[in-house]
């Protein structure tokens, strides 16, 4: 392809470093500025500068989205709450977890460092199964990390509690005693961050804003950690049923799980806070953060970002590590204690077993295949034929505004 210099107009191949290969954002396909010559880049940079910072900032934040997704997985891997008996992919669209815990027996029931494999030896399935359940708890978690890193980026953060639309997978749990978790008319909430990209550049209007949701996979999304807002609202938000200053959650949700699950609740409430605090304690030990998303080196951008990776594990494992001994956690330890937990779990697994089948596929799970088919075909209904949700799509998109600017 032939391309123009924006200083002189004869031919020119030399891309300007800033804006090349920076992503997309709605309407604007982010082309890149070419020169015939440094003399010309030079000449251009007064009329060319706000567009490229405009540029070179997405390209940051797309970066660090994927480090943010990258340490949570993490996170989850070291802090996942069940030993999994099974991930059952039924079909495309639904996905039984059973799960094999013993229960609590008066200690916390998260088991960190679940061997690997002991999720899925699917990746795919892994994450959705990692994610399932979780979104709430990545906004606690992950918050206070999310603002160290994007401290210099986004001066705006913010939490928004929706009704989800348009998910490729559902996931139910099936518990140890057979129990199968399943709601016929109500909608789970979904929790992601709004960031609002603020540049001086840029008119009110025209500021960038994106959803952060560390938890989509759990809905059959695939990579889409990062998302323009309005894009996100047009298809993947049924409602916004609120939106709040970053913290809120950690603040009001752990509170709620105490007074509703008592002691166990408790027990979740310290164990997740211990793992917040070493997460957001080894991301404050690394500085920098912006001259790291600006690395145009790509092979020392990776290499500082394997650093970051292991030093996060190594901070997690310190904590597992430390609290072994602690009587409050039920940890794997050992495999001797791995199988102890395993045996006070077989006898409840025989009587789920006899309802769901040796290979899970028994009557339990005929008529739970039923309900849940029942219920994606009343989500699909809710959601309208394509026509219908395109007439929906500014209603959602001015609420979700409007809830943003009154909240913040």
């Amino acid at each position: 392809m032939t391309t123009s210099c924006a200083s002189c107009d004869k031919t020119g191949n030399l891309a300007c470093r800033g804006c090349v290969k920076a992503p997309t954002y709605l309407d604007d396909t982010a082309t890149p500025t070419y020169y015939c010559s440094r003399e010309c880049q030079k000449l251009h940079w007064p009329q060319h500068k706000d567009r490229c910072k405009v540029l070179q900032s997405r390209k940051m934040l797309h970066r660090a989205a994927k480090v943010i997704q990258d340490l949570y997985y993490i996170v989850l891997r070291k802090t996942f709450m069940h030993w999994v008996e099974k991930v059952d992919r039924v079909d495309e669209e639904t996905m039984f977890i059973h799960v094999a815990c013993p229960g609590s027996d008066g200690k916390n029931f998260r088991v960190p460092g679940a061997p690997p494999g002991s999720v899925s030896s699917d990746s795919v399935e892994e994450l959705a199964a990692l994610t399932s359940y979780g979104c709430t708890d990545s906004i606690a978690t992950m918050g206070p990390s999310i603002q160290t890193m994007l401290k210099d980026m986004i001066p705006f953060i913010f939490e928004s509690q929706l009704i989800p639309l348009n998910q490729k997978l559902w996931i139910f749990l099936v518990h140890t005693d057979g129990a199968f978790e399943y709601k016929s008319d109500e909608v789970d909430q979904h929790d992601v961050f709004l960031l609002l990209a603020y540049q001086p550049e840029l008119p009110m209007g025209a500021q960038e804003r994106y959803a952060l949701d560390l938890t989509h996979t759990q809905y059959g999304h695939q990579d889409e950690t990062l998302m323009p807002w309005r894009t996100f609202v047009e298809t993947r938000v049924r409602s916004i049923k609120g939106q709040h200053p970053i913290g809120w959650t950690r603040e009001n949700a752990r509170k709620l799980m105490t007074e509703q699950l008592g002691q166990d609740g408790l027990n979740l409430r310290i164990t997740a806070e211990h793992f917040e605090a070493a997460t957001t304690a080894a991301i404050r030990e690394f500085s920098g953060w912006m001259k790291l998303w600006k690395e145009p080196d790509e092979t020392v951008y990776q290499r500082k970002i394997n650093h970051l990776m292991e030093h996060l594990t190594m901070r997690l494992d310190n904590l597992i590590a430390a609290k072994a001994k602690d009587n409050f956690y039920t940890l794997w330890k050992s495999s001797t204690e791995k199988q102890l937990m395993e045996d006070a779990a077989k006898q409840i697994r025989k009587e789920k077993h006899k309802l769901w089948g040796p290979d899970l596929r028994g009557p339990a799970f005929v008529s739970a295949m039923k309900l849940v088919k029942e219920r994606q075909a009343k989500e699909r209904e809710a959601w309208g034929t394509p026509g219908e949700q395109k007439a929906r799509v500014e209603l959602r998109h001015v609420n979700a505004f409007n809830a943003m600017s009154i909240n913040a």
